[in-house]
């Protein structure tokens, strides 16, 4: 017991972040989030454990347990739900982000079916209602069949 008490006498800013440190790398390893705001409260009543301050250990503890608490709340409410609400970003699926997009015809299509540039890209084409633009016409992207665009015109 006494060496217990001993060693939470020399809880200061460097034990305190290297808590902050263990808390890290846990939160690295699970990817939650709540270990995120253990380390952070850690990381804060690191100062609070400055040696010129001479603040006791007993209090330390309470304001590492209630910066937790406030962190946790306040974390789980507002930052979390930011970090989680990002859509799709597209990113894997190129022709999704295309949709909306205007492409020129690369060649007069044949049966409503033929080849549209996008930037430095040709795709398959198809239009929606079976007509054949000439090339050069400008056309808009209205979704994505797979590898092939279905377009209408402008």
């Amino acid at each position: 017991m006494d060496s217990l008490l001993e060693m939470l006498g020399r809880l200061n800013l460097w034990t305190w972040w290297a808590i902050a440190g263990l808390f890290l790398i846990g939160e690295v390893m699970t990817g939650t989030t709540y270990l995120l705001w253990l380390a952070a409260a850690a990381t804060l009543t690191g100062f609070v454990g400055l040696e010129f301050l001479g603040v006791a250990w007993p209090v330390q503890l309470g304001v590492f347990a209630v910066l937790s608490l406030i962190l946790l709340w306040a974390g789980g409410r507002w930052v979390t739900p930011m970090l989680k609400a990002g859509g799709d970003s597209g990113l894997n699926e190129r022709g999704s982000r295309m949709v909306g997009e205007t492409v020129i015809a690369a060649a007069d299509f044949v049966s409503g079916r033929g080849r549209v540039r996008f930037g430095d890209t040709e795709w398959a084409a198809q239009t929606l209602d079976g007509s054949s633009p000439n090339s050069e016409t400008v056309l808009r992207v209205v979704e994505l069949d797979g590898v092939t665009l279905k377009v209408a015109n402008t």
